[in-house]
């Protein structure tokens, strides 16, 4: 099986990609069976947004199971990640699990990016994990990460692997909402209208 980790941050690697390395390792130790794939966008002269490669959209379509990772930015998730998810067919996210890493300067940010995501994912009809992972990003200032930091990243990465293997394959309803919407106004095109008679 696949795991993509989305590095969704226009500023060059740092703090965020500490974390998401230390998931990447975790799961190459205890889930041999399984590749891990990396994606980072490609920076821009505009220090707060970035670009993604021709085959991000492929990539996400191909993982079994996804982490996006995102600093709080404006109270949200950032404009890069956004990017990459606008570009993403309806299909993409279907059924499939995906985690949420996000940081941020302080812990009162807890909740703000993550409960965004959490709404757009819901649209794709995601198979989200229960518990999103949130530090402070001091947590990641060097290589000396904190046991408990590193036991959380290994629980909550375990939901996202654990979704895949044990539920490859199954399709959960209803479908989102533009999908049924889609699928009846299609068919009521499809339909030729009849005229009342009285």
């Amino acid at each position: 099986m696949k795991l993509l980790t989305v590095y969704g941050s226009p500023t060059p690697p740092g703090k965020l990609t500490r974390a998401l390395g230390l998931i990447e390792d975790d799961v190459r130790g205890r889930h041999p069976g399984w590749i891990v794939d990396r994606l980072i966008p490609e920076p821009t002269a505009d220090p707060v947004v970035a670009l993604w490669g021709d085959d991000a959209v492929d990539r996400v379509c191909a993982a079994d199971a996804v982490v996006l990772a995102s600093p709080v930015f404006r109270g949200s998730f950032t404009g890069t990640l956004k990017l990459l998810v606008d570009a993403l067919p309806n299909e993409a996210l279907r059924n499939k699990p995906v985690g949420i890493l996000t940081v941020a300067a302080a812990p009162h940010h807890f909740l703000s990016a993550e409960r965004h995501l959490r709404d757009v994912l819901a649209w794709f009809g995601a198979l989200t994990a229960p518990n999103g992972a949130f530090f402070v990003d001091r947590t990641f200032a060097s290589d000396d990460v904190p046991a408990d930091a590193r036991a959380d990243l290994r629980e909550f990465v375990e939901q996202v692997t654990v979704l895949a293997e044990r539920l490859p394959g199954h399709h959960f309803g209803p479908d989102p909402l533009h999908v049924r919407f889609t699928r009846s106004s299609a068919s009521s095109a499809a339909t030729p209208a009849t005229r009342k008679t009285t």
